[in-house]
């Protein structure tokens, strides 16, 4: 095969997707890293769609708005702005000039010239969304558009921010319930004038007028109530998408060593986002929203009953001492509930992750102990739960029946003495049970919302972890040669009293071979890690190309400095899918070239599918070593500029080793250089350095025959070291 010349420092592929993000990252003066933008995006997100480019250009630090409005009423002040020509994708409008006829247009897939359109001609191929970009508040200050007011810089809350975004929707759902709620005096007012008007005077004509009215209100209750819902699910699938996927970019972001909770831990409280949505999408919140409406019946009351209007209205701060008091032993239970669901998820995610090492140790009684245990105590939870819940709803029923009773024994003696009528009565008994009916729930909607007070407490503590990058890119620096340089780093993992590195210096220069050597447990991992950004320093420097490593985008850090772990990850899927995740635009020769390097070039020519082969569940279907020079494949796909690779070739054989030592010895005449963590001395001894560690430093440092000579010279560590 022949070898490719090395890759260019600009990128490996091309940036034609983010074509219009980086002419606009340029003419604001903002820094545009690809890699960078690309991390903060879906895969295979298209920049035609307005939504994913205004997530783009918030990526790079500037501010979007979409609004409908011809261009020609644009005031000039606003633009640049982003229009859609059919068929053509978006362009950029960049000025207004003879009188607002002329506009101005760059397609930056196209190249930078600017043309000159007449803008009637262009109003004609464009729609009518026009998207305003600016500065972010917090580097500009001023206005976005000409209709968006100055405001501060501060973020918008993960979940608060959607749901106030939908303030409209939720006027509306609010003017449902009031109009609902009005709609509701219909049938009392109905009943007591059909009892003292309709009967007494056999007067069907008006029995039919107000059966009439009442059906036209009935008919328009059942279609506000049918808006109110699909309303609330508007709001609610609006919200799902954007919450969901803020939680899961902050999964994705999260600095490694700040997951204390690990997988299981984060799974299960992204999980309890569906306790605070089913609050909010339930119908004990839409019962909460009624009770805000409790005084319109009571005034009603009033006017029809007069005084027994107290009844019902000195029972709502009994039912809701009831509610309260109940709510004591409620929250703890609350609290206790969800510790126990967690628990529970925990032992069921690791048991099945680990599924092999269970039945190869016999460890199927212990997990299922562990599982019985935790669902028998979160069973003892929620039975303490539903035994407080049915102890609040039996109080608040009996405090209802008793109204009603109230209601009639007093009415009986006003309408024995004239003071109402007795349609008055029949109203008033059925206007109190709608005082009472949005808190005949009131219990368990307190409840629920203590339940989802304390879920949302948890997503925000898991949402305010210390995460790997901010919203929008702070640098455009990227690898260019690979020389890396550590300078008196030192680490220590959380809660260990050993530190992993302590006082680590060494340097690599770009396109260097070196092996690094060391026993278990003397920082070699680490200092991978370290160098790819996967964990910080504690203290000291880390120099990429002579620039301190916090000026690098993590995306684009990994994009030149590429960190291959011991045991690497596969996933669900076919073999294509596996070897492209990180380059979805990789091409075949592309993927040829990385197969090669990693020697897998055979596995593929000999398998039934070819790139097309479902590997199982996380690759179970492949070998210890055929994962491995899948990985490397996938990781090579990538171009890096440097590679670390950590013990690279443990899982393979002598003629899989042979080969990957040939190759990456080719690799490396390329210009790519190799860091090598390995305890095997044939994969040493292609680096022409060694450095070899104990207990976080570096010990021995120089060419392979001297560090060789030295370790000999120590009487065997030599053997222990793996050199």
């Amino acid at each position: 095969m022949t070898l490719q010349d090395p890759p260019s420092p600009e990128r490996a592929g091309p940036d034609d997707d983010f074509a219009l993000v980086a002419w606009l990252a340029r003419a604001f003066g903002q820094p545009f890293a690809p890699d960078a933008v690309r991390a903060r995006l879906p895969e295979n997100a298209p920049e035609d769609d307005p939504q994913v480019l205004a997530r783009a250009l918030a990526a790079v630090g500037l501010r979007t708005e979409l609004i409908r409005r011809d261009l020609g009423a644009v005031d000039p002040v606003s633009l640049p702005c982003v229009v859609w020509r059919r068929n053509q994708g978006p362009v950029i409008v960049t000025g207004l000039t003879d009188g607002g006829r002329t506009a101005q247009i760059v397609d930056p897939r196209q190249g930078d010239t600017a043309r000159q359109l007449p803008v009637k001609t262009l109003c004609k191929d464009i729609g009518k969304e026009i998207l305003f970009v600016a500065r972010s508040m917090d580097q500009a200050g001023g206005m976005m558009t000409p209709e968006t007011a100055a405001q501060g810089p501060r973020a918008a809350h993960w979940f608060w921010g959607p749901v106030r975004s939908n303030w409209a929707n939720w006027g509306q759902i609010l003017l449902a319930a009031l109009l609902l709620n009005l709609m509701s005096l219909a049938l009392p007012l109905f009943v007591m004038n059909v009892y003292d008007k309709v009967i007494p005077n056999n007067a069907y004509v008006t029995l039919w007028t107000l059966a009439i009215g009442v059906g036209i209100a009935l008919a328009l209750d059942l279609a506000l109530r049918t808006l109110r819902a699909n309303m609330l699910e508007t709001i609610g699938r609006r919200v799902d998408l954007k919450v969901a996927a803020t939680l899961f970019h902050q999964a994705m972001n999260a600095q490694l060593l700040q997951r204390r909770g690990g997988a299981a831990g984060i799974v299960s409280t992204i999980r309890d986002f569906e306790v605070v949505r089913e609050f909010f999408a339930s119908a004990t919140f839409v019962a909460l929203i009624d009770a805000l409406f409790i005084g319109i019946f009571v005034a009603a009351l009033f006017f029809i009953v007069g005084p027994i209007a107290m009844v019902p209205l000195l029972a709502v701060p009994l039912v809701l001492v009831i509610a309260i008091a109940a709510q004591i032993p409620l929250g703890r239970s609350a609290e206790r509930a969800q510790q126990m669901a967690t628990k529970r998820h925990v032992v069921l995610v690791e048991s099945l992750g680990g599924i092999e090492s269970i039945k190869s140790l016999g460890a199927e009684p212990l997990m299922q102990r562990e599982w019985e245990t935790a669902v028998a105590a979160s069973s003892e939870v929620q039975g303490r739960t539903r035994f407080w819940s049915n102890i609040a709803t039996s109080g608040t029923m009996l405090v209802q029946q008793a109204v009603s009773v109230l209601i009639i024994v007093w009415g009986v003696f006003l309408v024995a003495d004239g003071a109402i009528s007795l349609g008055g009565l029949i109203a008033a008994n059925i206007l109190a049970g709608r005082v009472l009916a949005p808190l005949g729930t009131i219990a368990q909607t307190i409840f629920r919302a203590q339940y989802a007070v304390k879920s949302l407490g948890a997503l925000n503590r898991f949402m305010a972890l210390p995460v790997e990058h901010g919203a929008s890119v702070r640098s455009d620096a990227r690898v260019a040669r690979g020389a890396v340089e550590l300078q008196q780093v030192s680490f220590t993992y959380p809660d260990s009293q050993r530190p992993a590195l302590k006082d680590l210096s060494l340097r690599v220069e770009a396109g260097e071979c070196v092996a690094l050597l060391g026993r278990v447990g003397s920082g070699k991992t680490t200092t991978g890690k370290l160098l790819t950004g996967l964990i910080p320093v504690d203290r000291g420097t880390v120099l990429i190309d002579g620039l301190a490593q916090g000026q690098y985008e993590p995306a684009e850090l990994r994009r030149g400095i590429g960190y291959l772990p011991q045991t690497p990850e596969l996933f669900t899927g076919s073999l294509r899918e596996n070897l492209v995740i990180g380059a979805q635009s990789a091409s075949e020769e592309e993927i040829s070239r990385a197969l090669y390097f990693a020697a897998m070039d055979d596995f593929l020519a000999e398998a039934p599918g070819g790139l097309e082969m479902f590997i199982g569940e996380r690759g179970d279907r492949l070998s210890g070593g055929q994962k491995q020079g899948i990985a490397l494949a996938r990781l090579l796909l990538r171009r890096p500029r440097l590679l670390f690779l950590d013990e690279p070739t443990n899982a393979m054989d002598q003629r899989m080793q042979a080969q990957i030592i040939t190759r990456l010895r080719d690799l490396n005449e390329t210009g790519v250089g190799l860091i090598i963590c390995t305890h095997r001395q044939s994969l040493a001894a292609m680096a022409d350095r060694l450095i070899v560690m104990d207990q976080g430093r570096a010990v021995l440092d120089g060419d392979r025959e001297s560090v060789l000579a030295q370790l000999r010279a120590m009487g065997g560590a030599g053997q222990e070291s793996g050199g």
